[in-house]
């Protein structure tokens, strides 16, 4: 009797190789998130994400994965998350820091979801920016499409 491969067989057998990148052939796997500081003095940033995208935004800093970052004036960080980890995100808070203290203006974002807002592959972009006297904080939102 002679044994022959159908094409799942192929696939799960060059899964099984070490080296290959036939997930990757499927499409995307990543979600990037960038976070920009355009501004002149720190941003903290609290981001919740969730791997519902119907959670609601009530609820996502209770049951979401909290991720916490610091922006020095001008820098930009970015970091990719799995697309099904990342289904929904938030900036809960974003904090202007003035004088190195928590005393300047503040802003969130609503929450943003796969298939409404983005998509797995993407870059979402969020930048935070300031008037020239600091009065407010600004939080920008960009797809870039993956």
């Amino acid at each position: 009797m002679r044994y022959t491969m159908g094409p799942l067989g192929v696939i799960l057998s060059a899964v099984a190789l070490p080296g290959c990148d036939v997930i990757d052939a499927l499409g995307p796997t990543k979600v990037t998130v960038a976070l920009v500081n355009d501004g002149d003095f720190p941003v903290e940033v609290r981001i919740f994400i969730d791997d519902d995208q119907n959670v609601l935004e009530t609820l996502i800093d209770d049951v979401g994965v909290q991720r916490e970052f610091t922006l020095a004036a001008g820098e930009s960080i970015q970091f990719d998350e799995d697309c099904d980890d990342l289904q929904a995100i938030i900036i809960d808070e974003a904090d202007l820091q003035l004088g190195g203290i928590d005393v300047g203006p503040n802003a969130n974002t609503k929450v943003y979801r796969d298939g409404s807002d983005f998509g797995c592959g993407d870059v979402l972009t969020f930048t935070f920016s300031h008037a020239p006297v600091p009065i407010d904080l600004d939080i920008g939102f960009a797809v870039q499409p993956g």
